[in-house]
């Protein structure tokens, strides 16, 4: 075989070699570098989804909240209200006991469970407000702080107003939604 030959063919096949090389260490590094991107886009996509839950999350409780208040102020306008004005007002009692079932409902599809118990409890509440001001409208007003004789052995009856009774049941329950709340939304941040 002719020198030159062997020199064009050696130099032929070597240029091929390191092409094919350079080739496969290019095809490599740029697939590395696509599924490096691909995880880095997977990871935003669930920090993007976690913040939309807690941004959800978020916006839900305060709907609560909201309702919970506007129930609470409509009962803080009932029990300053003469009887007869209490009586013709048992529409918008309905009305504001249903939008914070409905908001409840969202809580619950929100969670996670510990606040939507704690939701619940706030509407127990609420429910138990508006029976407690519907029979303390029904009772004369002398009746309603006037201690009832308690039989031997048993607690004495509670010396606080209907009222007080209800703002301190307001307190707590709202008080545990929120600290549950915080905690749940607190878990949540990426």
């Amino acid at each position: 075989m002719n020198d030159t030959v062997a020199v064009a063919l050696i130099t032929s096949l070597s240029t091929l070699t390191a092409a094919g090389l350079a080739g496969w260490v290019s095809a490599r590094t740029n697939d590395r570098q696509l599924r490096h991107q691909a995880a880095l886009a997977r990871e935003e996509r669930a920090e993007r989804r976690a913040l939309d839950r807690r941004e959800l999350r978020r916006e839900t409780y305060e709907r609560f909240l909201a309702r919970a208040d506007a129930a609470y102020r409509l009962l803080d306008e009932w029990w300053q209200a003469p009887p007869s004005a209490r009586a013709a007002a048992a529409e918008e009692g309905f009305a504001a006991r249903r939008a914070l079932d409905e908001a409840l409902v969202r809580v619950r599809l929100a969670g996670p469970e510990e606040v939507a118990e704690r939701a619940r409890a706030v509407v127990r509440g609420v429910g138990e407000e508006f029976r407690t001001h519907a029979g303390a409208a029904r009772t004369p007003p002398d009746a309603a702080h006037r201690p009832a004789s308690s039989p031997a052995g048993s607690a004495p009856p509670s010396t606080a107003s209907p009222r007080t009774r209800a703002l301190r049941s307001r307190e707590t329950t709202t008080d545990a939604f929120l600290a549950a709340a915080r905690t749940a939304l607190r878990e949540e941040t990426p």
